[in-house]
């Protein structure tokens, strides 16, 4: 072979070592070349998990895995159209974006297609859930006479509360530890308001009715005519002054209480340090997290989530529909509100959007309660014409 053609062959080969070289330990090490940027770039991950486990993983199109939990590896920094899939649940879908040398972690909650499935036909006055999502309250018209039931959605067994409340009773509602059913006129809680033991189904007496309705009995408030004076109960020290108002609990736990005045101003108590501050919350509607410690709160239209320990109030999503009520999906990954026709949840996490699933529609809504374990969610409504307690499977 002539000289100058090995010497030719010599350099090709060279050329392509000194370039390809660089070019297999890059690639090696995680490098590609981004072809809508010529430029070279680190890849990313995505690590997609979803409850529950065993979806397909289908992404820009083209199905990638079969179940999930699935890292998608060595992904050009770019925006992926990412669609999980189950047999028995309603899809999830959403745009991520993939950086540069980074991990972007997918934690998906699916819900279940299944429709809703009626527990008890009736029609109720006022209709009332506790926070486990077991027991529904109803306030019935029997004859002329109004009565007070309980329905365990577990069990899907009645008892009767009360046989004859008076037919001026128009509502009820659970006091803030639930032991209590209080049953009012027009939504309306004068002094005189009658209440119930929810588990003896006992009429309470003036005085219990009183320390039922009491949810801050640490603190007492006195309107010294200037002021609202907040005290300790048990020592009658000054804890702060108040603006001159009536002041109602709206949320209460071991820790925090958040007060309301009449023009709805909402008050953040700190029952360990005494420490009182006004705070930016609505408090129409107010859920906290089963595990967080944040609170999920309405004024009717916008949903936020706030950190009481941080004063962190993270927006969530807007209706033009009012929202009637709002809880906790029991993983804290989403929130349940209902609306007079949906009921949707939406997840914390925020990629290009909030992914919302819509679980119930076409009905009419009156209330909804999920359950603790997050295998279902409790409502009473009518669907297809049938008013009663329905039940939405979460899970399959």
């Amino acid at each position: 072979m002539h000289r100058r053609v090995r010497n030719g062959i010599f350099f090709v080969f060279l050329t392509i070592f000194v370039i390809g070289a660089p070019m297999i330990v890059l690639y090696t090490a995680g490098y590609r070349l981004n072809l809508t940027t010529f430029r070279v770039q680190r890849t990313g991950v995505i690590a997609i998990t979803t409850l529950p486990r065993g979806a397909s993983v289908t992404m820009n199109n083209a199905l990638i895995a079969e179940k999930t939990p699935y890292v998608a590896q060595r992904l050009t920094p770019d925006d992926y159209d990412v669609l999980l899939q189950k047999t028995g649940y309603r899809s999830w879908n959403q745009h991520v974006h993939v950086g540069s040398g980074s991990t972007t972690y997918i934690t998906a909650l699916l819900f279940s297609d299944a429709k809703p499935t009626l527990l008890l036909e009736e029609n109720a006055l006022s209709v009332v859930g506790d926070r486990s999502g077991r027991f529904v309250y109803l306030l019935v018209e029997s004859g002329r006479v109004h009565e007070v039931w309980r329905y365990d959605t577990v069990t899907r067994l009645q008892r009767k509360l009360s046989d004859d409340v008076g037919d001026a009773i128009t509502h009820i509602e659970l006091n803030n530890d639930q032991s209590t059913l209080l049953l009012t006129v027009d939504d309306e809680l004068p002094h005189d308001t009658m209440a119930i033991n929810t588990e003896t189904g006992t009429l309470l007496n003036k005085d219990e009715v009183v320390d039922a309705m009491n949810a801050l009995p640490e603190y007492s408030f006195i309107d010294n005519g200037s002021n609202v004076e907040m005290r300790l109960t048990s020592t009658d020290a000054l804890v702060t002054l108040l603006s001159s108002s009536t002041y109602t609990v709206a949320f209460r736990n071991s820790t925090i209480a958040i007060l309301k005045d009449t023009r709805d101003r909402a008050y953040l108590v700190n029952l360990k340090t005494q420490f009182v501050t006004q705070i930016d919350l609505a408090t129409a509607l107010l859920s906290e997290s089963p595990t967080d410690n944040l609170l999920a709160a309405s004024d009717g239209n916008e949903i936020d989530i706030y950190n009481p320990q941080t004063g962190e109030r993270i927006f969530i999503a807007r209706q033009s529909e009012p929202i009637l009520a709002l809880a906790w999906h029991s993983s804290d990954r989403a929130l349940f509100f209902a609306t007079a026709s949906k009921i949707i949840a939406i997840e914390r996490e925020k990629y290009e959007t909030r992914t919302t699933t819509t679980l119930v529609e076409g009905a009419s809504i009156v209330n909804m309660w999920p359950d603790t374990t997050g295998k279902s969610l409790t409502f009473f409504g009518t669907v297809d014409g049938i008013t009663g307690i329905w039940k939405v499977a979460l899970t399959q």
